[in-house]
Protein backbone atom coordinates (compact mmCIF):
# COMPACT_ATOMS: atom_id res chain seq x y z
CA UNK A 1 0.00 0.00 0.00
CA UNK A 2 1.34 3.41 -1.01
CA UNK A 3 0.51 6.21 1.42
CA UNK A 4 1.23 9.73 0.22
CA UNK A 5 0.92 11.82 3.37
CA UNK A 6 2.06 9.46 6.10
CA UNK A 7 1.62 12.06 8.86
CA UNK A 8 -2.02 12.67 7.95
CA UNK A 9 -2.63 8.93 7.62
CA UNK A 10 -1.36 8.24 11.16
CA UNK A 11 -3.32 11.13 12.65
CA UNK A 12 -6.49 10.03 10.84
CA UNK A 13 -6.23 6.50 12.23
CA UNK A 14 -5.56 7.82 15.73
CA UNK A 15 -8.54 10.17 15.46
CA UNK A 16 -11.04 7.80 13.86
CA UNK A 17 -9.89 4.65 15.64
CA UNK A 18 -10.62 2.49 12.59
CA UNK A 19 -7.90 0.33 11.05
CA UNK A 20 -8.32 -2.57 8.65
CA UNK A 21 -6.51 -5.72 9.94
CA UNK A 22 -4.49 -5.94 6.72
CA UNK A 23 -3.00 -2.49 7.43
CA UNK A 24 -1.95 -3.05 11.05
CA UNK A 25 1.77 -3.61 10.47
CA UNK A 26 1.98 -0.74 7.97
CA UNK A 27 0.34 1.58 10.47
CA UNK A 28 2.58 0.52 13.35
CA UNK A 29 5.73 1.19 11.30
CA UNK A 30 4.46 4.65 10.40
CA UNK A 31 3.22 5.34 13.92
CA UNK A 32 6.67 4.54 15.30
CA UNK A 33 8.26 7.03 12.89
CA UNK A 34 5.55 9.56 13.72
CA UNK A 35 6.26 9.26 17.43
CA UNK A 36 10.00 9.68 16.86
CA UNK A 37 10.02 12.54 14.33
CA UNK A 38 6.84 14.42 15.25
CA UNK A 39 6.56 13.76 19.01
CA UNK A 40 10.30 13.36 19.74
CA UNK A 41 9.82 10.19 21.80
CA UNK A 42 12.60 7.70 22.55
CA UNK A 43 12.58 3.99 21.80
CA UNK A 44 11.08 2.75 25.09
CA UNK A 45 8.35 5.39 24.95
CA UNK A 46 7.55 4.45 21.35
CA UNK A 47 7.18 0.77 22.25
CA UNK A 48 4.79 1.72 25.06
CA UNK A 49 2.66 3.82 22.71
CA UNK A 50 2.50 1.06 20.09
CA UNK A 51 1.60 -1.46 22.76
CA UNK A 52 -1.15 0.80 24.11
CA UNK A 53 -2.61 1.28 20.63
CA UNK A 54 -2.80 -2.47 20.01
CA UNK A 55 -4.23 -3.14 23.44
CA UNK A 56 -7.16 -0.82 22.71
CA UNK A 57 -7.68 -1.68 19.03
CA UNK A 58 -6.93 -5.41 18.70
CA UNK A 59 -9.70 -7.59 20.22
CA UNK A 60 -7.40 -10.62 20.58
CA UNK A 61 -4.20 -8.77 21.42
CA UNK A 62 -1.51 -10.84 23.15
CA UNK A 63 1.47 -8.82 24.29
CA UNK A 64 4.01 -11.64 23.93
CA UNK A 65 3.19 -12.14 20.25
CA UNK A 66 3.85 -8.50 19.41
CA UNK A 67 6.91 -7.79 21.57
CA UNK A 68 9.51 -8.47 18.85
CA UNK A 69 7.77 -6.52 16.02
CA UNK A 70 7.17 -3.50 18.25
CA UNK A 71 10.82 -3.44 19.32
CA UNK A 72 11.85 -3.62 15.66
CA UNK A 73 9.54 -0.80 14.57
CA UNK A 74 10.74 1.42 17.42
CA UNK A 75 14.40 0.67 16.67
CA UNK A 76 14.01 1.69 13.01
CA UNK A 77 11.82 4.74 13.67
CA UNK A 78 14.69 7.20 13.22
CA UNK A 79 15.80 5.96 9.78
CA UNK A 80 13.88 8.56 7.74
CA UNK A 81 11.09 11.10 8.36
CA UNK A 82 7.47 10.76 7.32
CA UNK A 83 6.51 11.58 3.75
CA UNK A 84 4.13 14.56 3.58
CA UNK A 85 2.81 14.53 0.02
CA UNK A 86 -0.80 15.69 -0.29
CA UNK A 87 -1.07 14.39 -3.84
CA UNK A 88 0.14 14.87 -7.42
CA UNK A 89 -1.27 16.81 -10.35
CA UNK A 90 -1.95 15.33 -13.79
CA UNK A 91 -1.82 17.83 -16.66
CA UNK A 92 -4.18 18.01 -19.62
CA UNK A 93 -1.35 16.95 -21.96
CA UNK A 94 -0.61 13.83 -19.92
CA UNK A 95 -4.26 12.85 -19.67
CA UNK A 96 -4.78 13.34 -23.41
CA UNK A 97 -1.79 11.08 -24.08
CA UNK A 98 -3.39 8.35 -21.97
CA UNK A 99 -6.85 8.80 -23.51
CA UNK A 100 -5.31 8.50 -26.98
CA UNK A 101 -4.45 4.86 -26.22
CA UNK A 102 -8.15 3.93 -26.66
CA UNK A 103 -7.62 0.78 -24.60
CA UNK A 104 -9.15 0.52 -21.12
CA UNK A 105 -6.40 -1.69 -19.67
CA UNK A 106 -3.49 0.22 -21.19
CA UNK A 107 -5.05 3.49 -20.04
CA UNK A 108 -5.23 2.31 -16.43
CA UNK A 109 -1.68 0.99 -16.61
CA UNK A 110 -0.26 4.18 -18.12
CA UNK A 111 -2.14 6.34 -15.59
CA UNK A 112 -0.80 4.24 -12.71
CA UNK A 113 2.77 4.46 -13.98
CA UNK A 114 2.47 8.23 -14.36
CA UNK A 115 1.14 8.66 -10.82
CA UNK A 116 3.91 6.48 -9.37
CA UNK A 117 6.59 8.42 -11.26
CA UNK A 118 5.25 11.77 -10.04
CA UNK A 119 5.20 10.53 -6.46
CA UNK A 120 8.81 9.33 -6.76
CA UNK A 121 9.73 12.72 -8.24
CA UNK A 122 8.14 14.42 -5.22
CA UNK A 123 10.23 12.33 -2.84
CA UNK A 124 13.39 12.82 -4.90
CA UNK A 125 13.51 15.81 -7.30
CA UNK A 126 16.45 14.17 -9.11
CA UNK A 127 14.49 10.98 -9.78
CA UNK A 128 13.82 11.88 -13.46
CA UNK A 129 10.50 9.97 -13.66
CA UNK A 130 11.83 6.50 -12.74
CA UNK A 131 9.85 3.95 -10.73
CA UNK A 132 11.07 0.76 -9.08
CA UNK A 133 7.77 -0.90 -8.15
CA UNK A 134 7.38 -4.58 -8.97
CA UNK A 135 5.01 -5.67 -11.74
CA UNK A 136 2.78 -7.26 -9.13
CA UNK A 137 2.44 -4.03 -7.16
CA UNK A 138 1.91 -1.93 -10.29
CA UNK A 139 -0.90 -4.14 -11.60
CA UNK A 140 -2.50 -4.46 -8.18
CA UNK A 141 -2.70 -0.68 -7.78
CA UNK A 142 -3.88 -0.35 -11.37
CA UNK A 143 -6.70 -2.81 -10.56
CA UNK A 144 -5.74 -5.07 -13.47
CA UNK A 145 -5.99 -8.85 -13.17
CA UNK A 146 -4.02 -10.68 -15.82
CA UNK A 147 -1.32 -13.30 -16.41
CA UNK A 148 2.41 -12.77 -15.92
CA UNK A 149 2.87 -12.97 -19.68
CA UNK A 150 0.26 -10.27 -20.30
CA UNK A 151 1.81 -8.04 -17.63
CA UNK A 152 5.11 -8.04 -19.51
CA UNK A 153 3.37 -7.77 -22.85
CA UNK A 154 1.38 -4.67 -21.93
CA UNK A 155 4.46 -2.93 -20.58
CA UNK A 156 6.27 -3.70 -23.83
CA UNK A 157 3.33 -2.24 -25.76
CA UNK A 158 3.73 1.02 -23.85
CA UNK A 159 7.46 0.90 -24.60
CA UNK A 160 6.81 0.43 -28.33
CA UNK A 161 4.47 3.44 -28.21
CA UNK A 162 7.28 5.54 -26.73
CA UNK A 163 5.56 6.12 -23.39
CA UNK A 164 8.03 4.25 -21.16
CA UNK A 165 11.62 3.00 -21.24
CA UNK A 166 13.35 0.17 -19.41
CA UNK A 167 16.70 0.30 -17.67
CA UNK A 168 19.63 -0.84 -19.81
CA UNK A 169 20.97 -3.34 -17.27
CA UNK A 170 19.35 -6.77 -17.58
CA UNK A 171 18.91 -7.21 -13.83
CA UNK A 172 17.45 -3.69 -13.36
CA UNK A 173 13.64 -3.78 -13.64
CA UNK A 174 13.10 -0.05 -13.15
CA UNK A 175 10.85 1.81 -15.59
CA UNK A 176 11.13 5.42 -16.75
CA UNK A 177 7.95 7.29 -17.70
CA UNK A 178 8.51 9.36 -20.86
CA UNK A 179 5.24 11.27 -21.21
CA UNK A 180 5.49 13.46 -18.10
CA UNK A 181 4.55 17.00 -19.17
CA UNK A 182 4.58 19.40 -16.23
CA UNK A 183 4.14 22.52 -18.38
CA UNK A 184 0.57 21.63 -19.30
CA UNK A 185 -2.59 22.81 -17.53
CA UNK A 186 -3.24 21.09 -14.22
CA UNK A 187 -6.41 19.06 -14.65
CA UNK A 188 -6.61 16.15 -12.18
CA UNK A 189 -5.32 16.01 -8.60
CA UNK A 190 -4.73 12.50 -7.27
CA UNK A 191 -4.46 12.22 -3.48
CA UNK A 192 -5.05 8.48 -2.94
CA UNK A 193 -2.83 5.80 -4.50
CA UNK A 194 -4.54 2.72 -3.06
CA UNK A 195 -6.72 2.07 -6.14
CA UNK A 196 -5.27 4.10 -9.00
CA UNK A 197 -7.14 2.02 -11.56
CA UNK A 198 -10.41 3.10 -9.96
CA UNK A 199 -9.20 6.72 -9.80
CA UNK A 200 -8.85 6.59 -13.59
CA UNK A 201 -12.27 5.01 -14.05
CA UNK A 202 -13.80 7.68 -11.80
CA UNK A 203 -12.13 10.38 -13.91
CA UNK A 204 -13.73 8.84 -17.00
CA UNK A 205 -17.18 9.04 -15.41
CA UNK A 206 -17.72 5.51 -14.08
CA UNK A 207 -19.72 4.97 -10.88
CA UNK A 208 -17.46 4.85 -7.81
CA UNK A 209 -17.76 6.19 -4.27
CA UNK A 210 -15.19 6.95 -1.60
CA UNK A 211 -15.77 4.77 1.44
CA UNK A 212 -17.21 6.90 4.24
CA UNK A 213 -14.99 5.12 6.77
CA UNK A 214 -11.58 4.73 5.11
CA UNK A 215 -11.86 6.86 1.97
CA UNK A 216 -10.88 4.15 -0.52
CA UNK A 217 -12.70 3.99 -3.86
CA UNK A 218 -15.32 1.29 -4.28
CA UNK A 219 -17.76 0.39 -7.07
CA UNK A 220 -21.19 1.95 -6.64
CA UNK A 221 -23.39 -0.23 -8.81
CA UNK A 222 -26.66 0.40 -6.96
CA UNK A 223 -26.08 4.08 -6.21
CA UNK A 224 -26.62 3.59 -2.45
CA UNK A 225 -23.30 2.21 -1.27
CA UNK A 226 -21.46 4.05 1.53
CA UNK A 227 -18.64 1.67 2.53
CA UNK A 228 -16.03 -0.54 0.87
CA UNK A 229 -16.34 -4.32 1.41
CA UNK A 230 -13.75 -4.49 4.21
CA UNK A 231 -15.19 -1.56 6.18
CA UNK A 232 -18.74 -2.81 5.65
CA UNK A 233 -17.85 -6.18 7.20
CA UNK A 234 -16.05 -4.50 10.10
CA UNK A 235 -18.99 -2.16 10.79
CA UNK A 236 -21.52 -5.00 10.60
CA UNK A 237 -19.41 -7.02 13.05
CA UNK A 238 -19.20 -4.07 15.42
CA UNK A 239 -22.97 -3.58 15.28
CA UNK A 240 -23.52 -7.28 15.98
CA UNK A 241 -21.24 -7.07 19.03
CA UNK A 242 -23.14 -4.03 20.31
CA UNK A 243 -26.46 -5.84 19.88
CA UNK A 244 -25.17 -8.85 21.79
CA UNK A 245 -23.90 -6.58 24.54
CA UNK A 246 -27.35 -4.95 24.89
CA UNK A 247 -29.03 -8.38 25.01
CA UNK A 248 -26.70 -9.49 27.79
CA UNK A 249 -27.48 -6.34 29.78
CA UNK A 250 -31.26 -6.87 29.61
Amino acid sequence: MIILNEKHYVEHILSEGTLAPSCTHTFLRLYARYLYHEKKLQKNEIVQKLDSFLEHSEPHYQKENWAAPLEQYAAKASTYPLCKCDGVWMTDCELQTILALHDKVLERLAFTLLCLAKFRDFKNPKNDHWISNSNGEIYSIACINTTAFEKDNKLHLLKELGLIAFAKKVDNLNIRILFVEETGKKELFVSDFRKLGYEWRLYKGEKYIRCTACGILAKNTNGKRKYCVECSKRIDLQKAKERMKKIRNL
